[in-house]
C-alpha cells in the first residue's frame, strides 16, 4: 500500500517520495514521473502545482513528510534560517526539495543499520520502507559487508512483527483525516477511516475496529518506520 512517486522536479531532476496509497489520492500517473509546475516550501512540508497531460494546472497538492521539521533545525544549525528557508521562490523550494529527500535518506539509512544490527529490521523491510537507503554509501558498505559475509541478519523472535499493509494504508488515511479535519479527536479520525475503508480491516477488528486501529496507532505505528506521527502533529502546530 505504499508506493514510490517519482517527480520531475520544475529543474529537471527526479526525486521519489514513499507514500501510502491513501495519503495520494488525486495524484494521477503513479506509475511513471508527474511533472512538477511548481513547489513552495511550508511550514509542514511542501506544496506541488501539477498539471495534466492537456497542460491544464490541476492544483496544489500538500505533502507534509515525516521529519519535516527536524529538517528545518539541521538546516537552521547549518546557517539558514526558518524564515529564510521558508520564504523561498521556485528555484530555493526546488532545491529544498532535494536537500530533504538527500537529508532523509541519510538520516533513514543511519536509522535503517542501527535497527537491522539490533534484528528489528532487516534488509527486506528496508527496502520496502525506503528504497533509496540502499544509494547511500554508508548503507551499500553495510549490506555489501554482510552480505559478502553470508550474515544477512534476520528479525530477533519477538522483536518484530509482520507488516501489514492494508493496516499502514488505514494508519495513514487515520492520520489525513485528523490532519485535515480541525477539532477532530484521532479517536474519532479513526473510526472514520475504517468506516471510509471497510476493505483494509482485518477480520479480527470486526467489532470496534476504530478502537482496534487507534490501539495500533499508538502502540506501534505512530514508532514504527511507516510513522506518520510529524504528520499527524502538524495541524496542532
Amino acid at each position: 500500500m505504499t508506493h514510490g512517486i517519482t517527480l520531475r522536479l520544475p529543474d529537471g531532476n527526479l526525486v521519489s517520495l514513499q507514500l501510502p496509497e491513501t495519503l495520494t489520492t488525486g495524484i494521477v500517473r503513479r506509475g511513471c514521473p508527474i511533472q512538477v509546475q511548481d513547489v513552495r516550501m511550508v511550514a509542514n512540508g511542501f506544496r506541488f502545482l501539477f498539471a495534466d497531460d492537456s497542460g491544464e494546472l490541476t492544483g496544489w497538492i500538500s505533502h507534509y513528510p515525516e521529519r519535516f521539521g527536524d529538517f528545518l533545525d539541521h538546516m537552521e544549525a547549518h546557517g539558514i534560517p526558518r524564515a529564510v528557508a521558508l520564504d523561498s521562490d521556485t528555484a530555493r523550494a526546488t532545491l529544498g526539495v532535494r536537500l530533504f529527500s538527500d537529508w532523509l535518506t541519510n538520516e533513514k539509512a543511519i536509522e535503517f543499520e542501527r535497527d537491522i544490527r539490533a534484528g528489528l529490521l532487516t534488509f527486506e523491510d528496508a527496502r520496502r520502507v525506503h528504497p533509496g537507503v540502499f544509494k547511500a554509501p554508508a548503507f551499500q558498505r553495510f549490506f555489501a559487508l554482510a552480505f559478502a559475509a553470508g550474515k544477512l541478519p534476520r528479525g530477533k523472535p519477538g522483536k518484530r512483527r509482520i507488516h501489514n499493509p492494508k493496516v499502514e494504508a488505514l494508519y495513514a488515511l487515520a492520520c489525513r483525516i485528523y490532519r485535515e479535519t480541525p477539532g477532530l479527536s484521532f479517536e474519532a479520525a479513526c473510526a472514520d477511516a475504517t468506516e471510509q475503508r471497510p476493505d483494509l480491516v482485518p477480520d479480527t477488528w470486526r467489532e470496534e475496529p476504530g478502537r482496534n486501529l487507534l490501539r495500533e496507532a499508538t502502540r506501534y505505528w505512530d514508532k514504527s518506520p511507516y510513522s506518520q506521527l510529524s504528520y499527524r502533529q502538524s495541524r496542532d502546530k
